[in-house]
């Protein structure tokens, strides 16, 4: 549809139209993939910052064992899973009921194997070799299981794909850090404690880039997933 200037100009005057014309090209720019492109790279350099910061946070050294027991990240998880992403809409019903799915397998993964790794208590007497390979095998084999649970529930390969593009660099990221911390003098502390919190910070930065970033995922996926179903919604 055609815009009237002239008719634009009777009811707003100039200054009206000239507002008007820049929210119609701010609006354009956000939907561009332009626009996307150079959110998720400044988004990228924003966890980056973050994740960085929550490793060099602290004012003292004296974390127990019950503050990684009752680390937030697993307060947040359970209000994700269980508030959060059932309310998540994206852009279409299919798309919606998929992306909810995933997102609450991701997470569920995260926490059972977190929550298992914390309870074992096993990372007390480790040296760093070992606390570093225990961290990363915790790491792979959660997204492993994730990425397993997606496909044999029947989310799409190229959701599953284009998901583990985007957290891979997360990821990346996430092991550097956590190689940083495990051989670093300063994270020391009794029974590695200092160490298994701050790699939990890691952790829940990453969740909530994730999360974040799903939408934005979603959009991105056009035409791979049209005419396929799941819980009754179909991909138009």
């Amino acid at each position: 549809m055609g815009l009237d200037f002239n008719k634009l100009i009777e009811i707003y005057g100039v200054k009206g139209l000239i507002l008007s014309l820049l929210i119609i090209i701010g609006s354009s720019l956000i939907k561009s993939q332009w626009f996307n492109s150079i959110w998720s790279k400044i988004s990228d350099k924003l966890i980056e910052y973050f994740l960085k910061r929550k490793t060099t946070d602290y004012d003292v050294k004296h974390i127990h064992e019950s503050d990684i027991i009752n680390h937030d990240i697993f307060n947040y998880i359970d209000l994700w899973m269980y508030s959060k992403v059932p309310t998540f809409q994206f852009s279409t019903e299919y798309r919606t009921v998929v992306f909810r799915k995933y997102l609450t397998i991701y997470l569920r993964c995260y926490k059972r194997e977190l929550s298992d790794f914390v309870k074992s208590g096993e990372y007390k007497n480790m040296g760093q070799s070992t606390l570093w390979k225990s961290l990363l095998d915790m790491i792979n084999h959660i997204v492993w299981n994730y990425e397993k649970e997606c496909k044999e529930i029947g989310i799409p390969e190229v959701i599953i794909t284009k998901m583990k593009l985007k957290n891979n660099e997360s990821i990346q990221l996430t092991i550097d850090l956590i190689n940083n911390i495990s051989n670093s003098q300063f994270y020391e502390s009794e029974n590695n404690y200092l160490k298994v919190y701050s790699t939990l910070n890691i952790v829940l930065s990453v969740l909530e880039n994730t999360i974040s970033n799903s939408e934005s995922i979603c959009d991105s996926i056009n035409g791979q997933l049209k005419g396929l179903s799941m819980d009754g919604k179909k991909e138009p």
